[in-house]
């Protein structure tokens, strides 16, 4: 017995013939996109002082790309869904390398803000299509489990990497190589994408064909101003207007979305998505993961970099073990989402990722890499691809075929979302405790640490929130391992 629409379920399709290679060209690609997000953060400095950037300059080549990123996250999965997967994919590829090309020669801050966002418009297109790729070209069970416990983990090394090679590469050559090393990566994987993938027609609209652009432009409109608002959070203050207005904004236009949805004929977001009990916990866990995860790297950066005197590429080279310890446990956690269910791997990462959290929360002012930081590093690693992998899995298991790719987009916007949020949220607290602290008169290093200590306590909080949404979230280990065999084969 299936679970949700299975009397609407078409025949299974045989597996992709080349689902292992495409596997590869499409985790590559996704590499890419989030080793790009971190790496411009090491190199931001360098590039601040190349081009003569003020701060604000240097926060929108951040912000730009973000809400670019997550705003137009659910039409790039809708898309991938009524335009085809191959056609949205290379579209975003092709987007995505020829932004970065242009990051790569920009002569000024302007060009460079504009061109990062126009990147996050490619990221946007092309991560969504890429992840329903790989789960409507593998069969349901093992074969995908195991496909998305190796996307999870090229996902999890990509960030870690990327602030390796930020380092690396501004240290020895120039930022601006930060960009181009996007280029030959796209090209093989768009190559690679447009030979072995055929599309097939899109599912037919029940409205006539014609777009849901209400839909499109309040959804887009307003996770890219819930995503700016949390931003400001961070930099501002949540009493701000920097923060308020876009954050009620963004309120007012996601009501408006769900009232447009209900209305339309074929909606960007079929709302009965949300009335799946899979993927609705699966996004809880997305939002509450990520946020935690950049959370943690973040104080941890100021860490390593304020009390220990790292420079920025040791540092890089200091979170290595972290991306190395999520793709050595991908193996395991891969068998044992299959014996055991993800309620009970993703609870182990969430309960892994509270005590990493707890640990750090009593970190000295003249800490040991091996002793203080490497025993939590290793931990939030596998804590980080215990969390992913069944999320992925879970989060689409009760969806048909023909809504994966808006599936997709749904959990990576909520990364987006999270991430953003946790970071917000943690600097904020942070930033304030420190700021106190100094006002009581106490020394500038030990009133910083505090504030260190205090974010971590916060993300601690986050991810206890996250052991109950594992908790109550996700059903029983029994129904868990249940094949989702109502998301068929391949689509395009």
């Amino acid at each position: 017995m299936t679970i949700g629409l299975e009397s609407a379920a078409p025949p299974a399709a045989p597996p992709h013939p080349h689902r292992r290679r495409l596997l590869v060209l499409v985790a590559l690609a996704q590499f890419v996109v989030l080793l790009d997000t971190t790496a411009v953060n090491l190199a931001l400095p360098r590039i601040r002082a190349d081009l003569g950037m003020g701060v604000g300059g240097s926060q929108w080549v951040l912000t730009g790309y973000v809400l670019c990123f997550g705003g137009l996250m659910l039409p790039g999965g809708r898309l991938a869904d009524r335009w085809g997967r191959r056609a949205t994919f290379l579209t975003g590829a092709l987007v995505f390398a020829a932004a970065s090309l242009a990051c790569g020669f920009a002569p000024g801050t302007g060009w460079l803000v504009a061109a990062r966002a126009v990147q996050g418009c490619g990221a946007a297109l092309l991560s969504p299509a890429a992840m329903s790729i790989v789960t409507t070209s593998f069969p349901a069970g093992r074969e995908r489990t195991a496909a998305l416990g190796v996307w999870a983990a090229l996902a999890g090394l990509g960030g870690t990497a990327g602030v390796v090679l930020g380092g690396l590469i501004t240290d020895r050559l120039d930022w601006r190589w930060v960009f181009h090393v996007n280029l030959p990566v796209c090209a093989v994987a768009a190559a690679g994408v447009w030979l072995l993938l055929a599309d097939r027609p899109a599912a037919p609209a029940r409205g006539g064909g014609r777009a849901d652009l209400p839909g499109a432009l309040t959804a887009t409109l307003g996770v890219a101003l819930l995503v700016y608002a949390v931003v400001g959070v961070g930099t501002a203050g949540a009493a701000s207007a920097r923060a308020a207005v876009p954050g009620a904004a963004a309120i007012l236009l996601l009501v408006s979305f769900v009232l447009v949805e209900r209305r339309a004929a074929d909606p960007l977001v079929p709302l009965g998505l949300f009335a799946k009990r899979s993927l609705s916990a699966a996004g809880v866990g997305r939002v509450l993961t990520s946020g935690v995860q950049a959370a943690a790297l973040f104080l941890l950066s100021y860490y390593v970099q304020g009390s220990l005197g790292y420079s920025a590429l040791r540092a890089g080279f200091a979170f290595l073990p972290l991306g190395l310890a999520a793709v050595a446990v991908t193996p395991p956690v891969t068998r044992l989402l299959r014996t055991a269910g993800p309620r009970a791997v993703y609870l182990t990462g969430a309960v892994l990722t509270l005590g990493a959290l707890l640990w750090l929360t009593g970190l000295p002012r003249d800490g040991a890499y091996a002793t203080d930081l490497l025993p939590a590093l290793l931990a939030l690693g596998a804590a980080l691809q215990c969390c992913t992998l069944p999320v992925n899995v879970h989060g689409v298991s009760e969806v048909p075929e023909r809504q994966q790719g808006i599936a997709s987009g749904l959990l990576t916007a909520c990364f987006q979302v999270g991430a953003s949020l946790g970071l917000a949220v943690v600097a904020t607290g942070a930033a304030g405790r420190t700021g106190d602290r100094v006002a009581d008169g106490v020394p500038w290093a030990d009133a910083w640490l505090d504030g260190l200590r205090l974010g971590f306590w916060i993300a601690a909080v986050l991810a206890a929130l996250n052991v109950l949404n594992a908790a109550i979230g996700f059903r029983s280990p029994g129904r868990d391992a249940a094949p989702d065999t109502h998301s068929h084969g391949r689509t395009d």
